[in-house]
């Protein structure tokens, strides 16, 4: 039984921080995977993203600790479509200290070693895919995010220098986003002066910790539309409490059977 409790723990920390890494580049607050305990994104954000409004990429997550050592190493999938995005990450390719083998084994046997993350801010509508259950939790995106999108963030901007990132030169930035009601978020930037001034990589802090996203092979090209929508044959949930109560339940089944 207490094997089955910590599972159990594991799983929904596990869900509710994946689910939290929505966006390209956006909740990098709450992308210390498995940390995060609510589905959000950070829609000042947003604002990095303002002249690419389509493109697909692949992207790298990294958390690093105070002594610079990997607590996480993710590898993502991202595709952007005028105000819809999708952020797509296979669990058995995370690395770092975070990523126990036998907690990965279980995501695994659950059918959550695969999330995809879907929003839209033309609709205010969140989904979270898990192709392996075949289930999907359909969210609303909160008020104050709404509020950020239909009231854009005042950004400051401040040049630190020139640095090549990954071959591909890039002006290097600290930009401050302050929304309207005071909340500042800061972040160095790399915006790649070969590729339309895209910001290819994102760094900030968060409890002592560094959160890189660096993004690789950046295409501007529209991707198929049927990407941003859940998958109609899908199980839908309407909370994430609602689906991990699920997988508790088969836990649970689990565990009494062993």
């Amino acid at each position: 039984m207490k094997r089955m409790i910590v599972r159990v723990g594991f799983l929904r920390t596990l869900v509710f921080g994946l689910a939290c890494a929505a966006l390209p580049g956006l909740g990098i607050a709450h992308a210390q995977v498995p940390a995060a305990s609510s589905t959000s994104f950070d829609a000042a954000l947003m604002r990095l993203f303002d002249a690419h409004k389509t493109f697909t990429a692949e992207a790298e997550l990294r958390v690093t600790d105070s002594r610079n050592q990997d607590k996480v190493v993710l590898p993502m999938q991202f595709a952007a479509r005028e105000g819809r995005f999708r952020t797509e990450v296979d669990l058995s390719r995370m690395k770092g200290s975070q990523a126990r083998p036998d907690q990965m084994a279980t995501v695994k046997r659950m059918g959550m070693d695969r999330i995809v993350s879907i929003t839209r801010t033309d609709t205010g509508a969140m989904h979270v895919l898990f192709p392996s259950a075949r289930a999907a939790v359909n969210l609303a995106m909160s008020a104050e995010d709404r509020a950020a999108l239909n009231q854009p963030p005042a950004i400051e901007r401040k040049v630190l220098g020139q640095e090549t990132v990954d071959g591909h030169p890039c002006r290097k930035e600290t930009v401050t986003l302050t929304t309207s009601g005071g909340k500042k978020t800061e972040v160095t930037v790399w915006f790649a002066t070969d590729l339309k001034e895209f910001p290819l990589q994102i760094q900030t802090t968060e409890t002592g910790d560094t959160v890189t996203f660096r993004y690789r092979n950046v295409r501007f090209q529209e991707p198929d539309a049927r990407l941003f929508e859940p998958p109609a044959d899908y199980t839908a949930y309407s909370s994430m409490e609602a689906f991990t109560a699920d997988l508790m339940r088969k836990l649970m089944k689990e565990a009494s059977q062993q």
